[in-house]
Order: structure tokens, then C-alpha cells, then sequence
């Protein structure tokens, strides 16, 4: 065995002191080695969060930017300027994150009522039908969002959008568009009958409707609406007139009558539904029903002069021109310069005369015929003063002047003749 001499053992002590110092090592080494995949996956959790918040951040910009485009539209509505409003609006309502929000909807709704109120055509025609594409937006807006509801209540939103269909509506009533104004009264009922219209439906709007239906000749829409009407007792009499109207309009004579009487038993004391009534008979040929009914109007208002010419009318077509005659005085007594009533007078001495003539040529004895005819024509004389004033009330009036013309030449009265000839012959 060999000796350990002091250099051996220093070696020795040293490689000793080395493994030792070596182990200490290692050791360090592994535990900085494990701190530093502990802070490397701390590190990458960190990363991984900042990530997801930037990318949230992205989004978050993105959907700010598309409903930086709804407030711009409501700045370039506030401006007036509704061509931007527009580009803004439909850029947002093409986005998939601003089309998600309601109230994109609820300021195209803004746009399109705020076009139409600036009443500058070129901005009235924004969009087709526009007060329709703006209350569909609205609505659209509170199925996205029901509180939506709220804004538009305080807002009184579509208080102000039916005052815009109803303005709609007469502006086309009175360009004689009356189905363009039918349905913008309907779309005006559309709007007040909503849950959250502020305010109770005007009835005046559905008679108006009723008007446009009628003069749109849509006869049975016009029924519907003065139905509607004479429930709630608008406009008295007027919607029971309309109704029978309508219906003569569609040939039905019983319902006509039926509706006329319906309001003379609703307003038994008015008098524009029993003259009606009394016109429906005439135009029927049932004179006595039209008889019946000018009495009760004459009941109601004895100082009308216009009753007692209808009632002498009606004695005319019955042939009874004596008495037509003394109706029609009475008529004249209460207006004298009035053109129909003088004119009636003098064709009731025409018929007078005419049937006296008629009498005269069944007369075979030739001198009696003779005085029988000379007593006829001189009866037309009566007929000249009635037809005088009929032409002053009326000088456009052709029949008047043939029949002053004619009667001239049977009463052998040639320059009033010729006087007549020419003023014809000039017309």
C-alpha cells in the first residue's frame, strides 16, 4: 500500500472540496432553473392576458367606431344635413356589431321623420314612403331593445309622426291624390292606435279617410270607415249621407235608403239628411216618399226658399203646374233674383200653355180651335217675366234664351226675336 504523502492528500482534500462545491452547484443551478420556468409560465399567463385584452381593446374600438357612426348621424340630423346623416346611418346599419344596437334604428327612425319635416322635396325623398320607413324603425328599435319604448314616450315621438301622416294625407287630399291620402290617414290611425302613441285616435281622421276612399271610388272601404263614424257620432248626419251615396254608387237602392233613413231617425231635427232623403226619392221617381220628406224639411225651416222650389219641382213632374207655381212664389217671395225658381215659373206658363194647346187641337170646330189656340199662345206672354230674371240671374244660360226666342216668334214679337236669334248665335 502506498503512502499518502501530504501533496496526495492535498489533491485529494481539493477534488473532495470540488464534488462538494460541485453538488452546491447543481443544486443552485436546479432551483434557479425551476424559478425560471415558474416566471416563464407566469409570463406566458400574463402574455396570454394581455393579449385577450388588447384583442377585447380591438373589438371594443371597432364597435365604438361603428356606433361613432349612429352619433354622427344624429349630428348631421341636428346639422340638417341629411344626405351625411344617411351615409352614416346605413354604414352602421350594414355593420354587424352597430346592426345589433337599437338605437341605430331608433336615429334612422329620426332621420327619415326629420327629412320629411324639413319639407324640402329633394330630402322628403330620402327614402321611398318615408314616414312608413321611419316609423318601421322605431319599431324595430323596441323589438331589439323594449326600453326603446321609453325614449319614444318622452320623446312623444310618434305624436309628432302621426301629425306628419296626417299633414301628409291632406297635402295629397287637396292635390286630389286620393289614394296616396287614404293611406296616409290610415297609416296617421296606424301610429295612434300604437300602445305607446301619447294621445287618443281623432275620429275626424277615419271620416276623412272615408272622404279619400270615396273620392278614390273605392266605395266599400268608404262605407267601413263613416260606419265607423256613426258609432262614435262623428260629424252628425254626414257619414249616414256618405253611406247611402256610396251605396247608390254601387247600384244598391235598399241599403242606400235604409242608411238615409237610419239618420234621419239618428237626427230627427237636421236638415241636411232629410233633404237628402227627400233628393233620394226624386231620383227614384217615388214622389210621394220625396213629398213626405221636403214637408218635414219645410217643417224644420219654413224660411228656406230652396224647400219650396223643390217642393214646386215635384208638383211639375206631377203636372200640377198651378199649384208648382204657387210654390215657386213662395220661393221667389223669400229670394226674388234667385235664377232656378224663375226659371221654373216661367217653364210651368210654358206647360200651362202647352197642354191648352194640346186641348185646342182636339177641337174640330175650326172657329172655336182658333179662339182656343190665340187664348194658348197668349198664355206664354206669362212665362216672359219669369225668363227675363232667370237670364239676369244667369246670362249663360242657353235654354233660357231659346225659350225667350221662341216664345217672341209664337207671340209674333220679331225684334225681340231677332234680338234673341243673334245673342244665341254669338254664344
Amino acid at each position: 500500500m502506498k503512502k499518502i504523502t501530504s501533496a496526495t492528500r492535498h489533491y485529494r482534500s481539493q477534488r473532495a472540496l470540488t464534488k462538494s462545491n460541485l453538488a452546491k452547484y447543481l443544486k443552485i443551478i436546479n432551483k434557479v432553473l425551476n424559478l425560471t420556468n415558474q416566471k416563464q409560465k407566469q409570463i406566458t399567463v400574463i402574455m396570454k392576458k394581455i393579449a385577450f385584452v388588447l384583442m377585447a381593446a380591438a373589438i371594443s374600438l371597432t364597435a365604438s367606431a361603428q356606433k361613432g357612426k349612429v352619433t354622427s348621424a344624429e349630428s348631421f340630423i341636428t346639422a340638417g344635413d341629411y344626405v351625411k346623416a344617411k351615409a352614416a346611418i346605413e354604414e352602421a346599419v350594414v355593420n354587424p356589431k352597430s346592426a345589433e344596437w337599437a338605437r341605430t334604428y331608433y336615429v334612422k327612425g329620426k332621420l327619415c321623420q326629420a327629412a320629411y319635416e324639413s319639407g324640402k322635396e329633394e330630402s322628403m325623398k330620402l327614402y321611398p314612403d318615408i314616414l312608413n320607413e321611419a316609423y318601421n324603425n322605431y319599431e324595430k328599435s323596441i323589438q331589439m331593445d323594449p326600453k326603446m319604448k321609453n325614449t319614444l314616450i318622452r320623446e312623444n315621438t310618434y305624436a309628432s309622426l302621426g301629425n306628419a301622416f296626417l299633414n301628409d294625407a291632406i297635402t295629397k287630399f287637396s292635390a286630389k291624390d286620393f289614394t296616396g291620402a287614404l293611406k296616409s290617414f290610415e297609416d296617421n290611425l296606424k301610429v295612434s292606435t300604437n300602445e305607446i302613441y301619447v294621445g287618443i285616435v281623432d275620429s275626424l281622421v277615419i271620416f276623412n279617410a272615408g272622404l279619400a276612399a270615396y273620392n278614390a271610388q273605392m266605395y266599400d272601404l268608404a262605407i267601413k270607415n263613416f260606419r265607423t263614424c256613426t258609432t262614435s257620432g262623428t260629424e252628425d248626419t254626414k257619414p249616414y249621407i256618405f253611406i247611402s251615396d256610396s251605396y247608390l254608387k254601387l247600384k244598391d237602392t235598399v241599403n242606400a235608403e235604409a242608411a238615409l233613413l237610419e239618420g234621419v231617425n239618428a237626427y230627427p231635427d237636421t236638415l241636411d239628411v232629410i233633404l237628402q232623403a227627400t233628393q233620394f226619392y226624386i231620383d227614384i221617381n217615388n214622389t210621394p216618399k220625396a213629398f213626405e220628406f221636403v214637408n218635414k224639411a219645410i217643417e224644420k225651416d219654413p224660411g228656406n226658399y230652396i224647400l219650396y222650389l223643390v217642393e214646386g219641382s215635384l208638383y211639375m213632374k206631377t203636372n200640377e203646374n198651378e199649384t208648382a207655381l204657387a210654390k215657386l212664389a213662395k220661393s221667389l217671395e223669400i229670394n226674388p233674383t234667385q235664377f232656378e225658381s224663375n226659371y221654373n215659373s216661367g217653364l210651368c206658363w210654358v206647360n200651362i200653355a202647352n197642354n191648352k194647346l194640346d186641348e185646342a187641337n182636339m177641337i174640330t170646330d175650326n172657329k172655336q180651335y182658333e179662339i182656343a189656340k190665340s187664348s194658348a199662345i197668349e198664355l206664354y206672354r206669362n212665362s216672359i217675366p219669369y225668363f227675363l230674371a232667370a237670364e239676369n240671374a244667369n246670362p249663360e244660360s242657353r235654354p233660357t234664351l231659346e225659350f225667350l226666342r221662341e216664345i217672341y216668334f209664337k207671340l209674333k214679337m220679331m225684334s225681340e226675336y231677332e234680338a234673341y236669334k243673334t245673342k244665341l248665335s254669338q254664344m
